[in-house]
């Protein structure tokens, strides 16, 4: 939805959005892309929820021109990453809280390979790990300046300097 509302912003900028999970019960939920009411009014605004969403009786449905920017891939994060491809930025939330912390450095130092020296792996407030992983240090200017405003409790992590 973001990259729909600020497309214009962006001319010549190709984006690919790649969501992946190990657990395929979960990827079935998130290619179907329904919410409760609870769901949805936990911090999308409400232009965002009529402009992108359609309302199925007690369900709110993501718009097909939404769902199809996003390629869903059974993938385990423990495997090597290689063939995902390249990324600017990787989004981790709400797995690495259920690793041990040398299995943490090694899924950062991996998904760091597939980042530019300029990319970010943005990882949810609860896999803080407040230590220094893989050759990977906090950020915390572009965790102010850039995704305090668009996803409250993310954290930043920048590719070896």
């Amino acid at each position: 939805m973001l990259i729909k509302e600020n497309a214009a912003k962006l001319p010549g900028w190709n984006f690919e959005i790649v969501a992946t999970d190990i657990d395929t019960t979960v990827l079935e939920s998130a290619r179907k892309a329904e919410y409760s009411q609870f769901e949805v009014q936990r911090g999308l605004p409400i232009q965002m929820l009529m402009k992108y969403f359609e309302q199925k009786a007690d369900r709110w449905a993501l718009k097909q021109e939404i769902k199809s920017m996003v390629q869903f891939k059974y993938f385990n994060l423990l495997e090597p990453m290689a063939t995902l491809g390249k990324f600017d930025i990787i989004f981790c939330r709400n797995v690495l809280i259920y690793f041990d912390r040398d299995t943490k450095a090694k899924v950062l130092q991996n998904m760091s390979t597939l980042i530019p020296d300029d990319g970010f792996v943005i990882l949810g407030g609860a896999a803080l790990l407040g230590w220094i992983a893989g050759g990977m240090i906090a950020n915390d200017v572009v965790l102010a300046a850039h995704y305090a405003a668009l996803a409250p409790g993310v954290f930043a992590w920048t590719a070896p300097v």
